[in-house]
């Protein structure tokens, strides 16, 4: 896109090499057999990186967040463009991507903020 953006996208992607963690992203496979009775395929795990954030004191409990969820970052150094349908392995655990929003300034996207539950 424009050269500024380019340059964001990569500062945002070395920071989150930097203090984030290697994770998988996990998506359903395409289903198989036939339409009148489709199985579900065999999902796919794609190499990521993530941020892990902290909630603040007026997001906890009783409000859309529940305790245990996550709250992070996805870099776009992915071989996919994530989606709500997804999930994170986060702590060994797999966790469904509640929410997700990206921070696309000046229509490029830069990275990824997700809410994730169990």
């Amino acid at each position: 896109m424009s050269a500024f953006y380019d340059r964001m996208q990569a500062t945002a992607t070395k920071l989150i090499d930097r203090y984030g963690y290697s994770t998988q992203l996990e998506r359903d496979g395409a289903p198989t057999g036939p339409p009148h009775n489709p199985q579900p395929g065999e999902p796919t795990r794609h190499d990521c990186k993530v941020v892990e954030l902290e909630y603040s004191i007026t997001d906890r409990d009783t409000t859309l967040v529940q305790k245990g969820d996550k709250l992070g970052l996805i870099s776009t150094a992915v071989d996919i463009e994530p989606g709500k349908g997804d999930r994170l392995l986060l702590g060994g655990q797999l966790y469904h991507l509640i929410d997700l929003q990206p921070l696309s300034p000046g229509g490029q996207v830069l990275l990824h903020e997700f809410h994730a539950r169990r």
